[in-house]
């Protein structure tokens, strides 16, 4: 799973390679083509393109042989959160969540809309680890998909060049190792042992402040056009409102 895909063709290759059917390939490929136009010039706080997390977060639900609704909300999971989607459809208004359902099809868009709301941070993960037995089908589907996006966050020591890297890496003590566990009841022990070796990286590394961004979580990089920096700073405003509103509401985005 460390080499999982960083571009659209990547993933494409891969997904063909695992079996799955060329009808398949394609609906991912409409979701790709769907996101690639509501994250550019997004970033994660590594600098890396939030587009090559999307699809490093799909590899891996791919590498799993996961169910391909499964994989397009991978690629599509934060869409509700950070994604350029229209104007006029506030949050998850019915009518956008109709607009996003008719690209990425019924299922993987309800997992989506899931994902923007699960809890996941070091303080709620015992108590989301407590409820897996209980948890329906498409809940533990979302887990999975949390649980992969954290793989492709701590692969490269991705973590590590985020401005926050000492924060990130105390999370890992603090509590964060216990998704390890929560693969294994899954019944993923090969992700399992994937994110407890891209831990013990993270924590091993020593990377030169220097070669830190600014950035503790995902930004925009405004393109030169006037509107468009106009644009491109509301939206940073209202994502770091939201990720206030997540803290004072225990989420993690």
């Amino acid at each position: 799973m460390d080499d999982r895909p960083q571009t659209n063709l990547q993933l494409l290759n891969q997904l063909r390679r695992a079996g799955y059917p060329d009808d398949d390939v394609a609906r991912i490929k409409v979701a790709y083509d769907f996101v690639s136009g509501r994250f550019a010039g997004w970033f994660r706080g590594s600098g890396k393109p939030f587009l090559a997390h999307l699809v490093g977060t799909a590899g891996i639900l791919g590498a799993l042989r996961a169910r391909t609704p499964i994989v397009t909300a991978g690629l599509s999971h934060a869409v509700y959160q950070l994604g350029e989607l229209p104007a006029g459809a506030p949050g998850m208004s019915r009518a956008l969540r109709a607009q996003v359902r008719g690209v990425l099809g019924t299922e993987a868009e309800a997992l989506v809309a899931r994902y923007a709301t699960l809890e996941w941070n070091v303080r709620t993960l015992p108590a989301l680890r407590a409820r897996l037995p209980a948890m329906s089908p498409a809940d533990r589907d979302v887990v999975l998909m949390r649980l992969a996006n954290e793989l492709d966050d701590h692969l490269d020591l991705d973590a590590l060049y985020c401005a926050n890297a000492e924060d990130r890496r105390h999370n890992i003590a603090a509590g964060l190792r216990l998704v390890v566990e929560i693969a294994k009841e899954l019944g993923f022990p090969e992700l399992a042992s994937s994110l407890d070796q891209a831990f013990d990286a993270t924590l091993a590394a020593q990377i030169p402040s220097a070669l830190r961004t600014n950035h503790p979580v995902s930004f925009f990089a405004a393109p030169p056009s006037p509107w468009r920096r106009r644009s491109a700073r509301l939206r940073q405003i209202f994502a770091g409102l939201r990720r206030r509103c997540d803290r004072l509401l225990g989420r993690s985005a």
